[in-house]
């Protein structure tokens, strides 16, 4: 595993995302994120693939996330800002 590499998280909770490395720590183990939370990683937990980028340890999940969906491997989901003025609350009387 080198610094860059682009993987795919197999096992755990954040299983099936999309994550890059940012530092290795030792040969077992290294920092990643991206799809996933920003954590140390057993590299047996990864699944790497033949794409590598430009990142560094202090790269924010901003900037991580904006360069793979650049690579187009994942897509950046929009969060909703808008709330209908009908909306009802958790009880269900309109608010």
């Amino acid at each position: 595993m080198e610094i860059g590499q682009v993987c795919y998280k197999i096992a755990g909770r954040d299983a099936s995302g999309c994550c890059v490395v940012l530092e290795v720590l030792d040969k077992n183990y290294v920092i990643i994120d991206g799809e996933t939370r920003r954590k140390k990683c057993n590299i047996k937990h990864l699944e790497p693939i033949n794409i590598k980028i430009k990142a560094e340890k202090n790269t924010s999940k901003e900037e991580i996330l904006k360069l793979l969906e650049k690579e187009k491997l994942i897509k950046i989901k929009k969060k909703k800002t808008i709330k209908n003025a009908n909306s009802k609350t958790k009880s269900g009387k309109k608010s």
